[in-house]
């Protein structure tokens, strides 16, 4: 049975089929699994009213049309998750959403697209509602690891997904680290998916040119270390991308997650991510 959420700032329609979710005092998050049958018309009329024109803002070099494509309902179905933060007045401020994928042979979580508002960003938002749809990933794909995929430019991406691991060993591709095989033919099968294949370097995982000619952004975001972001200036051009392969351990997870239950009910404040903008 789905969780309504019950909220006086919101359409009513736009809450139907949506289960609520841990957002920041005075915001309000909301997750759809199996997008194609829980999210209905109203709310997808209100996604294309208003998220367009946010998601620029995070995204510099993009335009509403593109994001009124991403929103189309032949998209839009395709997502095996969706989690949107609204403020107050139920404009969105962050957004994630992911795919169920088969790539190399293994069950993938296809980190599809995220975004932060520019006034909402750097407070961890967009690592806490990943968060929400990993979460469930992980536990349907134990006791076997989960490997997380996407295709990325953003440093801040790379440098909150690894550390999301827990480990230094889990990361790929990365400095001075062999690929294995079995991460090749995941980043094969996941650049194939996107139409890209035959742009894919698997000797680094770079996909040149991943993205059109106004690229994502009129600058590439830095992040807190100096050493990924001087990485990524040395092996990326600006409209380049690497398929970033993060395998997940269900045992690990689970003891972080348990870890940061017993914080929140301490009271301790966890690091917060820096992480605010990605998109595939």
């Amino acid at each position: 049975m789905t969780d309504e959420p019950a909220s006086s700032h919101f359409p009513p329609d736009l809450l139907r089929g949506a289960k609520k979710i841990s957002a920041p005092t005075g915001l309000t998050g909301l997750l759809w699994t199996d997008v194609a049958s829980q999210l209905p018309t109203p709310a997808r009329e209100h996604l294309r009213a208003t998220l367009p024109s946010v998601a620029v803002l995070a995204f510099t070099a993009t335009t509403e049309q593109c994001w009124e494509n991403w929103l189309s309902d032949e998209k839009l179905d395709e997502l095996s998750g969706l989690v949107i933060v609204f403020d107050s007045t139920g404009l969105p401020v962050a957004w994630v959403a992911s795919n169920d994928r088969q790539f190399g042979g293994r069950r993938c979580f296809y980190a599809n697209s995220a975004g932060v508002h520019p006034e909402y960003q750097g407070a961890g938002l967009s690592s806490t509602i990943w968060r929400a749809l990993l979460r469930s990933a992980i536990v349907e794909a134990a006791p076997r690891s989960l490997h997380a995929v996407m295709r990325t430019g953003n440093p801040l991406v790379y440098g909150a997904w690894s550390a999301a691991t827990g480990r230094t060993d889990a990361t790929w591709p990365a400095p001075g680290r062999a690929i294995p095989d079995h991460v090749r033919r995941i980043a094969a099968d996941a650049a194939a998916d996107l139409g890209q294949a035959d742009r894919l370097d698997s000797s680094t995982l770079v996909i040149t040119d991943a993205y059109d000619e106004a690229g994502l952004w009129t600058q590439r975001p830095t992040s807190d270390r100096t050493d990924i972001d001087e990485w990524f200036a040395s092996i990326l051009g600006p409209r380049d991308a690497i398929v970033l392969v993060v395998r997940f351990n269900p045992a690990r997870i689970a003891l972080d997650e348990a870890r940061r239950k017993i914080r929140r009910t301490l009271g301790l404040r966890s690091t917060p991510s820096r992480s605010s903008r990605t998109r595939t």
